[in-house]
């Protein structure tokens, strides 16, 4: 398998995005915005069905749709702040209604390697893209990491301290935005949204702290992202989907673990 450049370029690609991904999703899923995620993985699919109908790059645009509808979101969310959540659902109808339009005038396989992912045909472009993004993702999230913490503690309480908390929060929407961009041309639009919520609700099933749950989160997306992009290898299946399929397994697993132990807890406490 790996004695292919293309299948060592998709490892190489599914341990960046496999790291960058929870990094960034960890703290959305704290911040319970998940349906964001969501939403703006439908724009990114909107994106791509701009580029192929004008023959622009999609990643590209991609990144673009990704980026405005985030703005948009917090524009409507600031808008609607008894209903915050009607700017995602406006953002999402949107993203779902220009991609099936503009779908028309794109290539039916072209439009459908976006839809689930496309991680042996990753070009330059991509690659360093990935790279450069990963690469800012870990940096913010090492540098702020107190920061974001104290934030998603209480972000009344972090402004007091000084905390730059509106600042904090558009640069992570912005790297969560380009991520889910970038990560729907290897896992495709319509699953992304999954692996940037999925990883950490398995780490979050093990009680850990938050620090804790943000490396078992990432060892989990990478574990999902390497194992599923092996079995669809050798299965001949979309690898965005065996990817979240596996990711669904390792949920399945961590919830039976978690049974196993309340029961052998249970049965010592009536051994007592």
């Amino acid at each position: 398998m790996l004695t292919y450049s293309f299948m060592r370029i998709a490892f190489f690609v599914a341990i960046l995005l496999g790291i960058a991904l929870p990094l960034v999703g960890s703290t959305t899923v704290y911040k319970r915005l998940s349906a964001s995620g969501d939403a703006l993985a439908h724009s990114s699919l909107a994106g791509v069905a701009i580029g192929l109908a004008s023959g622009l790059n999609p990643l590209f645009i991609s990144i673009l749709t990704c980026v405005i509808s985030f703005l948009i979101i917090e524009l409507l969310r600031k808008k609607f702040q008894k209903f915050s959540e009607l700017g995602v659902a406006v953002v999402l109808s949107a993203s779902i209604g220009l991609a099936g339009i503009l779908s028309h005038y794109a290539t039916k396989a072209n439009f459908d390697s976006y839809l689930f992912g496309s991680i042996i045909l990753i070009g330059e472009t991509e690659l360093i893209l990935t790279i450069i993004l990963t690469a800012l993702v870990i940096l913010f999230s090492f540098l702020f990491y107190p920061h974001m913490f104290a934030l998603l503690y209480s972000e009344k309480e972090a402004k007091v301290n000084g905390v730059k908390v509106n600042l904090l929060n558009f640069f992570h929407s912005l790297l969560l935005s380009i991520t889910i961009a970038v990560g729907a041309k290897v896992v495709g639009s319509l699953v992304v949204s999954s692996m940037i919520v999925l990883p950490t609700a398995i780490a979050l099933l093990l009680k850990k702290g938050y620090k804790s749950t943000l490396f078992l989160s990432i060892l989990f997306s990478l574990v999902a992202m390497l194992g599923g992009l092996t079995i669809s290898y050798y299965l001949e299946w979309a690898p965005g989907a065996t990817i979240v399929m596996t990711t669904i397994a390792l949920l399945v697993l961590v919830l039976l673990y978690r049974g196993i132990l309340v029961l052998i807890y249970k049965q010592k406490e009536k051994q007592k």
